[in-house]
Parts: C-alpha cells; structure tokens; sequence
C-alpha cells in the first residue's frame, strides 16, 4: 500500500472513530488537547505530519491508524464527520515516516470524543515472547509465536472476518498463569485481547501484534449436585456447560448455540432458551474470579467486592479476565424442541407474526403483566436459505417448550396449523435443545444487533423478507446469511435489577448476520447488516420508541438501545462503571469490546 492509500485510510479511520455527528472542530479540539498540532484538519482535510522525535505525535499517529474494518461496528461514514454532507474527504500525508497500526479504542459518549488512553499499547516483540516464555517456564501454559507450531489454531475464529495476527499467544490452565501473562502484557504495555468461544465479529477476542490470552485449555466444569451450582472455568463452551449438567438432570440459563464461550455470552448479559423462567444468564451466576489488570486474583459476588460483581455483570471484558463463574443450577428435563419450516408467502408470513405475538406478547392481566408462554418457551423467527430449499428463501421457526410433548403440540397448535413443509419438533434432552441452530465454520461473518417490540407488523416482516431476497440476489456470495427475531417471555428478565446490563425491557432482541466467503465483499455485506439493522431501529421509532441515546431512560420498560449503539450501551449506568473502571483498569488495558473510559485521563476528561 502506497503512503496516499495509507493516508486516505487513516483519514476514514478518524471519521469513523469519531463517529456520528462529530464535527470536525470538535476532533480538532480533542486533538490539540491531546498536545500536538501537527496532525490537524482544515477544509475537509486530514494533514499528517508526525515527528519521530517527538514520542506524542507518534503515539498519535499510532492512535489514529485504525483499519477501517477493525472499527466497522461504529457504523460511520466519511460524510457523518464533515461540516458539508457534500465534502469530500480527503488526506495528505505530510510525512515520509509511516506509523505502524496500534488496537487502541476511541471511544465516543454523548457527542463528546473521548482519548482513552494517552499511550498506545505497543506490538510484541520476539524478546516479549522469549520474557513470558521464561515467566512460565515451570509452568505447563503454553507460549506460541508466529512461527511456532499452533499459532494458526490459536488466532483462528468463528468468523475469518475477525482473525488478526496476534504477537504470540499464552495458552494458560489456571488464574495464577493468567496473571503471570496479564501483569507482563500491563507491565509492558502489550495490547491484549482474551478468546474464550471466539465468538466475536468485532475482533474483540484478537489483537493485531499484541498479546493473546487464549482461555482454550481452561474448560473444566464441576457439579455440586447438592448446592445445584456449575464452577465454570473461563474458556469453557455452553456445549461443556450442559454436557456436565445433563448427566445429572441440571441446567442453568445459557446460550442457546453450543460452541459459543461462557465467558463472552455471561459478561454481557445473556440470553437462552431458559431466560422466560429464570431471567438472563447474569441473574443466575453467584460468583465469578477474574484476573485484574495489576495481576491480581480476585473473587468477586454480591457479598465479595460487590461493586465489581456489579461491574462484571453486564460489562464485563472491560475490567479483567475472568477464569472462573459459579452458577446457580436447576432440575431440567426433556425439552419439546426442534424446526418447523415455511415458505415466505404472505399469507403463512402474516399466521406466523400473528401467533407469536399472541404467544410471547407481555400483557396486562388479573396476574399482572404477563405473556401466554408463561416463561415455558422460547422461539427464533429466521430468514434463510438452507441448502435443501434449493436455493429458496424460507421461514425457520425454531422453538423449545418446557413440558411434555402433548402440552407442547397444544400450545404449538396454530404453528402447526400452518402447515409446516419440515417439522422436526420432537421431546429432545437440553443440549440437544442448544445445538439445534448450526454454525458454519470457516467464513466471514458479521453480526448486527437490533431490537422490536410486539405487535410485530407482518408487514414489516415481509419488508425485511424482501430486502434479504433483494441482498441475496445482488450478492450470491452470502447466501448463508440470515436476519432473525429471538422470542421469549421478558417477564422474569425484567424484575431484575442484577449488574450493570442497562437494556432491560419488554423489546426483544434481532438479529442481522451476514455470512460471506471473499474478502472482496466485506463492505458490501457489512453495510446491509447496517441498513437492515436501521430498519428494525426505524420500525421501533414508528411504535414511538426510544432509541439510541434517549434509551438511557431505563425505567421506561418500553425504551429499547439498539446493539450498535457504542455511545449508549451501559444507559444510566455508564457514570458508575468510569468510577469502578478507574480503580480496577486506570490504564485501560481491557478496552477490546463496548470500551468504557476510566473516570479520569491524565487527570483529568478530555
């Protein structure tokens, strides 16, 4: 790549860090409070200048080069950042030297642009690999570099899309080698990024030079059969979760396809096909041990370090490895579960949107507010073309109901009534149950959170029928890709008040994934996760919903924060976590997803 191609993406990374609406005075002034005017801008143009004598403007320089891709979940254009709609923008390289790309996060709250850190993270060098490899010398963790054998197992993930090339990798086996390579990476200020599942398609469980914790060979999970309580170990899947369970008639809540991680899922909240009866993952974990940014090990619960327990629950990859959860457990049975398939004529379209929100619609009633599942079922609604359709878009329905097979088929009657052309839907043991969605290996995926309210217009599901065919047609590459709306009773989820997880509330969740082969065509499909996630946003407003940022208002059951939106994820609760964030990451190490700026930087807010 040559320096006006480097220039002109180092330009669109800046745009896209300081996100929507950020005028360009406004970057302008939170780069000359960083202390450099030697990268400035003027008419709509970036100009770059940095010295390499002068450490400030390398770090920068370093800051602002960002990939483009790495930063996809801000949703931003170039235009979204310039005074005139109609400018364009443009970039000059005024240095010979070019700086080498750096993971560090911009961050972006109530239309202010916020530095998280003044340094950068560095990139490993081959005498970090050789320092942490003698640290853990009598240990069995492993250290891999790029040329040892594994490492392309190590940084391999779910979606190719979020595969970066890490330094090296350490994979540890328990807290104390965790902390071993978390102090040296804080010490020596190493980027870090921590895998559990690999699940992300943000990249946040990879680092681009730095150092990969990954929790791989940490998946050990005990039964006390008489507390009913699961200790989890950091880097195990859900798959190991209700594998252990089962054999002794027990679940807890948790995600609801097997090979995610239960670290990732957990830390944010989650969601299952048990979340009707016992609320999100987080109201159901009694403790959890993490690993703290200075090395240290701690066990945290609502009667240990309760402010962090708080912290972890809902924002958690922000302040510490977590290496161990205990979760409270529950006697689980069978489970009528399984696909019933459609095809996406209107007439079926319209029963379908109809029963549901028939079935998980919160109500008021004698009871109080309440839905006809009850808490006993749970269903996704998606839009995809497997490959026995031919080719053909069609309506999965995928549904687990809590009882016996007749109670099932009862409350499943006007489904059935349909007349689905597959129904697999059968009494099936509870891992079973969460490995009935498939997950395709090996491609490059995105994923797009959104949220809708019931009464779901049918309309509005043949509007999102007809962009897919449209986007599928245009793109045939992404054929695997699929838009989904997640159904469950929110009763039980929303009498809690359990950690920092602001987004509790009546809305339900959507979800749009774009799977794809060739890099050619990353934009393409990133942008149709954004102009389908926007719809689901634009549907919301029309039901007189608050969205983004006026969904801070949480005690409004109804408000609803959409997936993407960086600047409103934590609600309310953001103030509080800066606090809990300063005293247990001041440094910013764990900055890799929904980053959360420490209360004070360099003494002080930008």
């Amino acid at each position: 790549m040559n320096q006006d191609e480097n220039a002109h993406h180092l330009a669109v990374s800046v745009a896209r860090m300081a996100r929507l609406n950020t005028r360009i005075d406004r970057v302008q002034d939170a780069l000359q409070e960083f202390g450099t005017a030697r990268i400035s801008f003027s008419d709509a143009t970036l100009e770059l200048n940095p010295s390499p004598e002068k450490e400030d403007d390398m770090r920068l320089a370093m800051l602002l080069l960002k990939s483009v891709e790495d930063t996809d979940e801000l949703e931003t254009t170039e235009q979204d950042f310039l005074p005139d709609s109609q400018a364009e923008l443009k970039a000059v390289w005024k240095s010979d030297l070019l700086p080498i790309a750096h993971n560090t996060q911009f961050w972006d709250r109530r239309r202010q642009v916020q530095c998280l850190q003044m340094a950068t993270k560095r990139s490993a060098t081959s005498a970090d690999v050789e320092a942490l490899k003698q640290a853990l010398a009598k240990t069995n963790a492993r250290v891999i570099g790029p040329s040892d054998e594994g490492y392309s197992e190590t940084i391999a993930r779910w979606s190719k899309a979020a595969e970066k090339a890490a330094g090296f990798s350490v994979e540890p086996t328990n807290s104390e080698q965790v902390s071993i390579a978390v102090k040296y990476a804080s010490d020596n200020n190493l980027d870090l990024a921590v895998k559990g599942g690999g699940h992300s398609t943000a990249g946040a469980s990879s680092t681009d030079g730095g150092v990969l914790i990954n929790l791989g060979r940490m998946r050990n999970v005990k039964v006390d059969v008489g507390e009913k309580r699961f200790h989890v170990e950091g880097g195990a899947l859900w798959s190991d979760v209700d594998a252990a369970g089962w054999e002794y008639g027990l679940a807890t809540v948790g995600g609801t396809v097997a090979d995610t991680g239960v670290g990732g899922l957990t830390l944010g909240g989650g969601y299952g096909h048990l979340t009707g009866k016992y609320g999100l993952v987080i109201d159901n974990v009694i403790s959890i041990t993490t690993v703290l940014a200075d090395g240290s090990i701690v066990k945290s619960s609502k009667d240990q370090h309760p402010e962090l327990f708080w912290a972890l629950l809902g924002a958690g990859q922000n302040f510490g490895v977590s290496t161990e959860f205990v979760f409270q457990a529950y006697p689980q049975d069978e489970l009528w579960a399984g696909m019933m398939i459609f095809p996406p004529v209107p007439e079926i379209v319209k029963g379908l949107i109809e029963n549901l929100n028939d079935l998980y619609q919160v109500k008021e009633s004698p009871n109080g507010a309440e839905a006809k599942a009850k808490g006993r079922c749970g269903s996704l609604l998606a839009l995809a073309k497997p490959p026995p359709a031919g080719g053909q878009t069609m309506i999965l329905l995928l549904s687990a109901f809590n009882g016996t097979e007749d109670e099932g088929k009862e409350v499943f009657k006007p489904f059935l009534d349909l007349g689905p052309v597959e129904n697999t839907m059968a009494m099936q043991p509870y891992p079973k149950v969460n490995a009935l969605v498939p997950t395709i290996q090996g491609m490059r995926s995105s994923m797009k959170g959104a949220a809708y309210l019931m009464p779901v217009r049918p309309e509005f599901a043949l509007e999102l029928i007809s962009k897919y065919d449209e986007f599928l047609s245009q793109t045939p590459d992404a054929v695997a890709s699929l838009v989904a709306f997640e159904y469950y009773d929110a009763t039980e989820m929303t009498k809690s008040g359990v950690g920092s997880f602001a987004n509790r509330g009546h809305h339900l969740n959507g979800l749009v994934m774009p799977t794809w082969s060739s890099i050619e065509h990353d934009a393409t499909c990133r942008q149709w996760a954004r102009d389908m996630s926007n719809l689901f946003k634009v549907e919301l407003e029309s039901q007189g919903q608050d969205t983004g940022a006026g969904a801070a208002r949480r005690g409004k059951k109804g408000a609803t924060m959409l997936y993407g939106n960086y600047d409103d994820v934590f609600g309310d609760h953001y103030e509080r976590l800066r606090g809990i964030k300063a005293k247990y990451d001041p440094t910013n190490i764990f900055n890799k997803l929904f980053p959360i700026t420490p209360a004070a930087v360099n003494g002080g807010k930008l």
